[in-house]
């Protein structure tokens, strides 16, 4: 996936937990605040990954409250192909979550192409995991954009599920300006991961930019790609392992608690909870190495009042079936207030420990 500099990055880059708001909307404090942030990160050209690793409630607010501008033109511009540039594109949901060993055998192909306003998306595969669905589409924009992101709605047996949040990666397709694949990790509570289940995507929405001048440049095209299909995630439960943890450390007035580490071939995670009173944002990592002195990381994922999701950053390579320990210390930065310039400054919070796998 090629690296490309855009507002997704730049999100990426930030570390700021939106699930710790109720509410739906930024306040003028929030927006300034996140405004900053990317500005900075335009001028200094400083991410290199091109993931987003926190969204949620407010998120696609974000993406459109910062700067932007709409482009209507676009969803009126006329679709003229007769044949689908993206049916014919075989990219599976391995190659979409960077992962380098077979994990086909665990996702549902759905493999459909819906075209709406222009605009081409296909739904490759889906995989069910432990409150997780992980959804791979290929895009096709008819025009040359810089980054793409899609909004939808999720139903799970006629009924329409919240969506709690979540975590994605989006890139380009063998270096198109056009064609982009995205991946999402989405968070839904209590899914039944050992029965089959009817489910329905509905696509509503596109958010693309391009940059212009140095400036971001965004647009929106509403639309209907809607994807029905059936699918389990019986076969990734029967490969999932879970230890349990007993291990906390505390950042400001907030107690981290990690409580089990859940992995399988397609997610590892380290899972608990958070408590304390809520002042600033940071930006947390797990680092440290395993057994065979590979180097290891777990970034924060997911933050709220309920829950406290750590997630393997597969940058390095995938997590061996080779194994048997990782060993662990938490690291946070915090971001500044005002600024926002990304903060290098990581300081140790904690002490090391280590998990020992059942092999």
């Amino acid at each position: 996936m090629n690296d490309t500099n855009n507002i997704y990055e730049f999100l990426n880059e930030m570390d700021f937990d939106i699930n710790d708001y109720e509410k739906q909307d930024l306040t003028d404090i929030e927006k300034k605040h996140l405004k900053n942030i990317i500005k900075n990160n335009l001028k200094n050209n400083k991410a290199k990954k091109y993931k987003i690793k926190q969204f949620g409630g407010i998120a696609a607010a974000l993406v459109l409250t910062i700067g932007i501008f709409s482009q209507t033109s676009f969803g009126r511009e006329v679709y003229a192909s007769t044949q689908s540039m993206i049916s014919e594109i075989s990219y599976s949901i391995g190659r979409a979550l960077g992962v380098e060993r077979d994990v086909e055998i665990y996702s549902n192909v759905v493999n459909k192409v819906i075209e709406d306003k222009g605009v081409e998306v296909k739904l490759t595969d889906v995989i069910i995991d432990k409150d997780e669905l992980i959804i791979c589409t290929v895009v096709n924009t008819n025009r040359p954009v810089e980054g793409v992101r899609l909004d939808y709605n999720i139903f799970i047996n006629g009924k329409k599920i919240r969506v709690w949040g979540g975590t994605g990666s989006c890139g380009k397709v063998d270096d198109s300006k056009t064609i982009f694949t995205q991946i999402d990790y989405i968070v839904v509570k209590d899914i039944d991961t050992k029965e089959s289940l009817d489910i329905k995507i509905a696509f509503n929405e596109l958010n693309y930019f391009t940059t212009q001048n140095d400036n971001i440049v965004e647009g929106k095209v509403k639309g209907k790609w809607i994807f029905e299909f059936t699918a389990d995630g019986s076969e990734l439960m029967k490969d999932t392992h879970v230890l349990p943890l007993d291990y906390s450390f505390q950042i400001a007035n907030q107690t981290y608690s990690l409580e089990a580490f859940r992995y399988n071939p397609v997610n590892q995670k380290i899972e608990g909870s958070v408590e304390g009173e809520f002042k600033s944002f940071y930006q947390i990592d797990l680092r440290g190495y395993d057994n065979l002195g590979n180097e290891i990381n777990f970034y924060l994922s997911r933050k709220s009042n309920e829950d406290l999701v750590f997630k393997y950053e597969n940058f390095y390579k995938d997590f061996s079936d080779e194994i048997t320990s990782i060993t662990l210390t938490p690291y946070a930065a915090k971001l500044p207030e005002e600024s926002g310039r990304m903060s290098n400054d990581y300081e140790q919070v904690g002490e090391t420990f280590t998990i020992f796998l059942n092999k």
